[in-house]
């Protein structure tokens, strides 16, 4: 390795180890101390050897607290990482002109052994040194090194502690952080679960127990202090979607997908709500361990939506199904028809008469025969027909598609007399009736805009021959059929 990796590396280790520029600490003092006095030298030192200074970590004589590197005695034992022993640095070419040696504090004596920790490699990297000095000349001793590497071998074992417990105190300074920030997390998270009718829930696979946070038994309308009861999330569902939740959780577990769905819920006080779930796998190596989820309290946001939904498919004056809706619909039964090779009728009704309403007794009397004949077709359809509103004075009805032609003529006949509306008011009268158009969508080849063209012609053919009749449109003929 080259010297200046090796330089590198040196001052890596020293920075990790935090040891320079710290106060005095008694147990590396004793310790220069003790080497001062067993060699009997005027100075000792325990230093460290910074990229431009040396540093004394604990100091004996008259040593200032740190010196420039260059030409100090320390740095060459830790660059060659060997002892260094120098009778008369004055006799020394390598000292002998060292300010250190011309001036105070007059070093002439110096031994000194490198100071080394180890790094997670394995490898030791020497740091910095144990050393005594003295102004006196003095002939080394093999002792001398011997004490020095000694007391260097305790002094590496109080920095090799030092950083075990530094080192310690991080993990722990890091721990108490960790519980601080999952500490705020968990309230954070259970101020999101306030604001968004929301919890999470955990069942334990092996165990066969479930978690639940404090929302979900808000959701469930069950205090936190009864914990959570063993029949768990699914008996709150009700049927259908009781088997479709326990349906996708098998599929979850057998695939490991995730699953998200709406569904209905009853609370443990019987209040109806509309809860959105959500569920995946936990895994522990690699095995599946939990199933975790969450579950949301939707119930306003669903009626809000139904409420919006029912806006934008119903005629706000008659609350009947608006003419977007009454195509949604009628398409629906088309495809069906054209699965099972079946046949669909649909009227079309026109009012007789409700102008002379508004000429005559004014606009809110015409609403409220439009709401009136709402009624009677509301009254007049079962549950496979819907009626609706197109627009203005105009109506429509898909029938159901369990009616042959018997009964659409059958219901034809009863609507027509229930269309027979007179209305009154300050001694005027003006009567409105109901022509019908009706047609099939077999003779339309299941085409939506054929059919209903179909059923406009029939409509207007019976309006020429009669108002307050009803036709049925039959390719090749002139539409005359009347009900």
């Amino acid at each position: 390795m080259s010297d200046n990796l090796r330089e590198a590396l040196r001052q890596k280790a020293l920075a990790e180890i935090a040891l320079l520029d710290t106060p005095p600490e008694r147990e590396f003092d004793v310790l220069a101390k003790l080497a001062q006095r067993v060699l009997g030298t005027g100075m000792s030192s325990i230093t460290l050897i910074a990229p431009e200074r040396q540093w004394f970590k604990a100091r004996c004589g008259p040593l200032a607290p740190q010196t420039t590197r260059a030409q100090a005695f320390c740095p060459v034992v830790v660059e060659t990482e060997a002892p260094l022993t120098v009778a008369d640095a004055r006799l020394d070419p390598r000292f002998a002109e060292s300010p250190f040696v011309t001036g105070a504090p007059n070093i002439r004596y110096y031994a000194g052994v490198p100071v080394r920790i180890q790094q997670p490699d394995g490898d030791r990297v020497a740091i910095g040194t144990l050393c005594v000095l003295d102004a006196r000349p003095r002939d080394p001793t093999p002792n001398d090194l011997e004490v020095l590497e000694e007391l260097a071998c305790v002094a590496e074992a109080l920095i090799e502690a030092r950083a075990v417990a530094l080192r310690a105190a991080k993990v722990a300074e890091e721990h108490r952080l960790a519980v601080e920030r999952l500490e705020r997390e968990r309230r954070q998270f259970k101020q999101a679960e306030r604001m968004a009718d929301m919890g999470s829930y955990r069942y334990d696979i092996e165990k066969k127990s479930t978690a639940w946070s404090d929302g979900v038994f808000a959701i469930h309308e069950r205090p936190v202090s009864g914990g959570v009861p063993s029949t768990g999330l699914i008996n709150h569902f009700p049927e259908p979607d009781r088997t479709a939740f326990v349906d996708a959780v098998m599929r979850t577990l057998d695939t490991g997908e995730p699953f998200e769905m709406d569904a209905d819920f009853v609370t443990a006080k019987g209040n109806a709500r509309r809860v959105r779930c959500s569920c995946e796998i936990e895994l522990s190596k690699g095995k599946p361990v939990a199933l975790i989820g969450l579950i949301q309290d939707i119930t306003e946001r669903h009626g809000l939506e139904q409420r919006l939904r029912h806006q934008a498919r119903t005629d706000d004056l008659t609350q009947l199904a608006n003419r977007a809706e009454f195509h949604r619909v009628l398409d629906a039964r088309l495809r069906e028809a054209r699965a099972a090779n079946d046949d669909v009728a649909v009227l079309l009704i026109d009012l007789d008469g409700f102008k002379g309403v508004n000429d005559v007794l004014g606009h809110a009397a015409g609403d409220a025969v439009l709401r009136h004949v709402a009624d009677r077709l509301r009254a007049s359809c079962d549950d496979g027909c819907l009626p609706a509103r197109l627009g203005g004075d105009e109506f429509a009805v898909v029938m159901s598609a369990d009616l042959d032609r018997v009964g659409v003529d059958r219901k034809v006949r009863r609507l027509l007399h229930d269309l027979e509306i007179v209305a009154g008011e300050h001694g005027h009268i003006a009567r409105v009736t109901g022509t019908i158009g009706i047609a099939w969508s077999s003779a339309a080849a299941q085409d939506r805009d054929v059919l209903l063209r179909q059923a406009d012609a029939a409509l207007y053919a019976a309006k020429r021959t009669r108002k307050g009749t009803a036709q049925t449109f039959q390719i090749g003929t002139d539409h005359r059929q009347a009900g």
